[in-house]
């Protein structure tokens, strides 16, 4: 029997409409209230996501015999040293470029006046005009030359921590509630079977999920650390002074699907423009794209194989959802969140189709395939590959 051939019963479409209207009202009302609650939500969901990528590091030290306790106090003070070394750095560079802006930002408006000229002269009428119009750079300078990096750090990161008081007080949220996951996560699986059997929900399929999100999320840490430091070496290369703020802003934007690496080039390449002129600008621009373009081709399929089945439009969608609902923040959790939403609607028999429209699929030798589902099945067979997203074995 084919997934897609047709059913013999008749569907009531009028209790279908209904229930999809109730369904669409308790949705808007669970989007309405995971947006208002973003700042406690937001910080909750980081901490889970960087306990699942640090419980490996307690796993192999517990394996080697290291107490309990020992294993969880070092493994938060790699992340406790980790979070400290990014902020400190991070938060130096930008000052420090933050004082060089208003130099880059009058070289940009010298080659766009350029460029402006250049056009009106090859018969391209109001040229300047249009440009003035569409730039005011000396608002954007005098934008840049008053105004504290610090004051606006917390503001750059989105409304869901808003300013830097809150800002900080998010990541100490964020390490405390990532201990206590971490204090719990031995023993995870009694616990949900026990809870199954006092008539609580099957938290299987998400629990056989986790070892692909945490896969995921180290080989993405991996391919990100990778990524940061060619492009770092690249700009170094190139005589840019500020190597190591793009090195750190390429590992930092690789989290966010499709759109993040590309955005991370942009400052590199306008510093390289304004310092070197548009032929060092064009390297710089290919060296992104090239690194991008092998790592994120090449590299990062081989080491994820076919075990992440979520189709690319799904992707570039999740992205756009993740950050209207929860601002920037939102667009680097995008990719785990979705394989989260994926895995709780592929265990659900009413909505189970929508998993099936999600994953990935690949045409070959002229018939569909789609990820962590046979399209072929027996009579009393039912689709879903269950939790996993790697493709079935057929015998």
């Amino acid at each position: 029997m084919s997934l897609f051939q047709e059913h013999d019963q008749t569907v009531d479409w009028g209790r279908k409409g209904s229930q999809a209207v109730v369904t669409l009202a308790c949705l808007f009302v669970v989007l309405t209230g995971m947006k208002i609650a973003a700042n406690v939500l937001v910080p909750i969901v980081y901490a889970f996501f960087l306990a699942v990528l640090s419980y490996p590091l307690v796993r192999w030290m517990r394996r080697h015999r290291v107490p309990a306790s020992l294993a969880l106090g070092i493994t938060m003070l790699v992340n406790l040293s980790v979070l400290a070394g990014l902020i400190t750095v991070g938060v130096r560079l930008l000052i420090s470029f933050w004082a060089d802006l208003p130099r880059y930002l009058r070289g940009l408006e010298k080659y766009s006046n350029d460029a402006a000229s250049w056009l009106e002269a090859n018969g391209v009428a109001g040229a300047k005009a249009s440009v003035s119009g569409m730039f005011d750079w000396n608002t954007f300078i005098g934008y840049a030359a008053n105004q504290d990096v610090m004051s606006n750090l917390g503001g750059f990161l989105g409304t869901t921590f808003g300013t830097l008081a809150t800002l900080l007080a998010s990541l100490i949220m964020i390490l405390i509630v990532m201990m206590f996951i971490l204090m719990e996560a031995h023993g995870t699986h009694s616990r949900l079977q026990a809870v199954q059997l006092s008539g609580g929900p099957d938290f299987s399929g998400l629990m056989r999920s986790a070892d692909d999100i945490q896969k995921y999320l180290g080989v993405k840490t991996l391919i990100s650390a990778l990524t940061g430091l060619l492009a770092g070496f690249w700009c170094w290369f190139f005589d840019l002074h500020y190597p190591l703020l793009w090195a750190l802003l390429a590992f930092l934007f690789n989290y966010i699907p499709a759109v993040g690496s590309t955005a991370a080039s942009i400052p590199a390449i306008v510093e390289a423009l304004v310092q070197h002129g548009p032929g060092t600008a064009i390297f710089v621009a290919i060296g992104y794209g090239g690194i991008n373009f092998c790592l994120d081709n090449f590299v990062q399929p081989t080491m994820l194989g076919n075990r992440f089945g979520i189709s690319p439009l799904v992707v570039i969608l999740s992205v756009i959802f993740w950050g209207w609902l929860w601002g920037p923040l939102g667009m680097f959790l995008a990719v785990p969140l979705t394989m989260v939403l994926k895995v709780l609607l592929d265990n659900n028999a009413e909505f189970q189709w929508i998993s099936v429209a999600m994953a990935k699929k690949k045409v070959r030798h002229g018939e569909v395939e789609v990820a962590g589902y046979d399209l072929h099945l027996n009579e009393d067979e039912t689709i879903g590959g269950g939790a996993s997203t790697e493709n079935p074995k057929r015998e």
